[in-house]
């Protein structure tokens, strides 16, 4: 019985020891390393994954009380600006969307409409996905954008202004059925291609689900397809995925469906805004209108994913239940329905997440339509510290937190650490697993009660990492009542 014990104890201890034999050296470089997955992490003890905490700007009341939300907000040339659903009063006490307008702002909240979009041949002004082209592209196409075209399917312009567009392939659509919702179109520089983000159907329109649901039950999935060079041919487009729920079982599509998926790159990372429709065209909870009382099915949350070839999809927080962006409370605009903006703008050290809102269930806009534009403010936003997407939090017992091995490239790092409430501290480990004479153990200096998004860790002798450029070396964090969410090595400080 004793040398079982001891046999246990010692592949415990062997398991809190992190060396070369059991991390692959991953490159590092000079990129930010955000822990949103286990891509740079090698091992974890008394740690957990978290989300990160967004708070809504404006008292969680609309910032944009002119139009509905199938858009896309940016930041660039200093400002932000907004591409928006028109609305107007439909003459029964409701309202109607038509076109797109256009508006600025300096701060982010407070909106000013500065144009009506021309030039594009909508389907039914049902969404326009606004980016920034590739650096290297000529001025005419300085924006591109996704769109519904005629026949319910994407289509794509370019702007020089965002404001003035001119449809590619003639105004044709650039690929077969797209649905009503984001048609995205993005430049990846991680993959060097365009690539195109829609809706897709896999059950009532004749999907690969047609013959195994309901006929007028509509399964909804997302479509992934690049295309190297939409100049040189608009339709090239070669499906790389098609997906849906299914997770849980084949009839999963009675839980929960992608309404909506656009992708966000940052860092190095695929981030999917997913609009997440769940308990879809369940209005048990009652079939009259009610504005006041929050409903939990047949309502839109805003969830997000992560990828690193932009194909497959971490969901943990999917089906963790947990949305980036939560719906509001009883009698808020935002109480049912929360649609993400097809990007997420990061300005002045936050991330800006816009979103559209809803008081009403998406079920209920077939019995009586107007609800949905029953408040003319429907555009809200949430933000969040600069790189807090996720992390990991450590609770009141020590945690530790360990790298793969990889090759250091500068002599300084940064963390994004709130310890506010506790305490962090660094070792840095050899190609042995070791800690390094002078970076580790007593010689780390305990950090307390800081809360920085670049933090640079010392120690009691080394006040950077000069010693180490070029050798092979990993990070083991000790945090206690702690979050932390990225680390960076940089050339000079």
């Amino acid at each position: 019985m004793r040398k079982s014990v001891v046999a246990l104890l010692i592949l415990l201890l062997l398991s809190e020891r992190a060396t070369t034999d059991d991390a692959t050296t991953i490159p590092v470089g000079l990129q930010k390393q955000l822990l949103v997955d286990d891509y740079a992490i090698v091992q974890t003890h008394r740690v957990e994954r978290v989300l990160g905490r967004v708070e809504k700007a404006n008292d969680g009341q609309p910032i944009f009380e002119d139009g509905w939300f199938y858009g896309t907000v940016l930041h660039d040339e200093d400002r932000f600006k907004l591409w928006f659903r028109k609305i107007d009063d439909d003459g029964t006490g409701g309202f109607r969307a038509h076109g797109f307008g256009y508006a600025e702002s300096a701060d982010g909240i407070h909106f000013t409409h500065a144009a009506d979009v021309s030039g594009i041949n909508f389907q039914g002004d049902f969404n326009l996905a606004v980016e920034l082209n590739r650096d290297d592209a000529p001025s005419q196409l300085r924006y591109i954008g996704g769109y519904d075209a005629p026949a319910m399917a994407a289509g794509i312009a370019c702007s020089s202004d965002g404001i003035h567009w001119k449809p590619l392939n003639n105004g044709k659509a650039v690929t077969f059925r797209a649905a009503d919702c984001h048609n995205q179109i993005i430049w990846d520089p991680i993959a060097k291609t365009y690539r195109l983000f829609t809706r897709t159907d896999f059950g009532a329109g004749g999907g690969p689900l047609a013959q195994s649901v309901a006929r007028d039950f509509e399964v909804r999935g997302t479509r992934i397809m690049t295309n190297p060079d939409i100049s040189d041919d608009p339709t090239n487009w070669t499906t790389v995925r098609q997906w849906y729920f299914n997770r849980e079982g084949p009839d999963e599509y009675l839980r929960r469906q992608i309404y909506s998926m656009t992708v966000w790159i940052y860092e190095g990372i695929y981030f999917g805004l997913m609009s997440v429709y769940e308990y879809p065209g369940d209005i048990s909870e009652g079939r009259e209108t009610d504005v006041i009382t929050p409903h939990e099915r047949d309502v839109m949350e805003y969830y997000i994913a992560t990828s690193r070839d932009c194909d497959s999809w971490d969901l943990t927080w999917v089906y963790a239940g947990e949305p980036i962006v939560r719906r509001g409370p009883a009698g808020s605009f935002d109480k049912d329905w929360v649609f993400p903006s097809s990007t997420v703008v990061t300005h002045d050290d936050r991330h800006w997440f816009y979103y559209g809102g809803a008081a009403e269930r998406h079920g209920t806009a077939e019995l009586e339509p107007h609800v949905w534009f029953g408040r003319r403010g429907m555009i809200g936003v949430a933000t969040l510290p600069r790189d807090r997407l996720m992390g990991w939090h450590a609770g009141p017992r020590e945690g530790t937190i360990v790298t793969r091995p990889f090759v250091l490239a500068g002599p300084t790092l940064l963390i994004n650490v709130d310890c506010s409430e506790g305490k962090v501290a660094l070792d840095v480990l050899g190609s042995d697993g070791e800690v390094i004479p002078g970076y580790g153990g007593d010689d780390s200096i305990v950090l307390r009660r800081v809360d920085e998004l670049d933090l640079q860790p010392t120690w009691k002798t080394r006040s950077d990492l000069s010693e180490l450029v070029g050798q092979t070396v990993q990070l083991r964090f000790r945090l206690t009542l702690a979050d932390l969410y990225a680390f960076q090595v940089i050339a000079g400080r």
